[in-house]
């Protein structure tokens, strides 16, 4: 019994380690404030993806990657999650979504000499403006089936620069990403810009976690428990703080 016992604390003992040590890697791209990948601040999302692993004893990494690319490594397996993203039909394919982790007001932007006060009303009324939008954005599908004429590029900053150009009529984008994005650009012009009052949608974020990466759906429900414990003692509205004006 002695002998037995002894070999369990040995098993017991040498699984610890790989436990407290236990690592898992995201992927995500610029999106500023929620994602910084040229600052020491990483992010406001950044932080909390990373603080709620810890929470629970993982160490998460983050590495960066186009949207589409990011999406196509989580269907693949090689990455456990990216974030932040939207849930849709087609994700739900190949992918589960922790618990949300912030809400996106989604907007569009204009220039305000261009298109005075504007105003968003449903989207099939947005059919006659040209309108930027970003490639692998959850939308896409959304203004698809709406029929609305987008132009898309694969970063956040085309949008906004096609709507100075006077290239498109609108930008679809998050409204902090979108004003972030006018202020680094366009410092001495952002009172030429307007975004609509109105958002055309209220969009839920989450890690979108992948299928078929070796123990995603134990790791989901441990970050869920870490979330849910930033939340509670308080973590969660102080790393909120050090990116949201007061």
């Amino acid at each position: 019994m002695k002998k037995r016992c002894l070999a369990i604390l040995l098993v017991l003992l040498v699984a610890l380690p790989s436990v407290a040590g236990e690592t898992v890697v995201l992927v995500s791209n610029e999106y500023v404030p929620y994602v910084n990948t040229a600052s020491k601040r990483q992010g406001f999302l950044s932080e909390l993806v990373v603080a709620a692993f810890a929470e629970v004893g993982v160490k998460a990494s983050i590495e960066f990657r186009p949207w589409r690319r990011c999406a196509m490594l989580v269907e693949m397996g090689d990455a456990f999650g990216a974030f932040p993203y939207a849930v849709t039909e087609k994700r739900e394919e190949y992918a589960w979504f922790s618990d949300q982790i912030w809400v996106c007001r989604n907007v569009f932007f204009y220039l305000e000499g261009r298109m005075p006060k504007f105003d968003y009303t449903c989207l099939e009324d947005m059919r006659e403006f040209s309108i930027a939008g970003t490639s692998g954005n959850y939308y896409e599908d959304i203004f698809k089936k709406t029929g609305l004429k987008v132009d898309y590029a694969p970063g956040e900053a085309s949008g906004i620069r096609k709507v100075w150009e006077m290239r498109n009529d609108l930008f679809a984008e998050d409204e902090l990403v979108g004003w972030n994005l006018i202020s680094r650009i366009f410092p001495n012009y952002k009172k030429m810009f307007g975004s609509t009052p109105t958002p055309w949608n209220v969009n839920p974020q989450h890690i979108m976690i992948s299928k078929k990466y070796p123990g995603s759906k134990g790791l989901m429900e441990r970050f869920n428990q870490g979330l849910k414990q930033l939340r509670m003692n308080g973590t969660y509205d102080i790393i909120l703080s050090r990116y949201m004006k007061k």
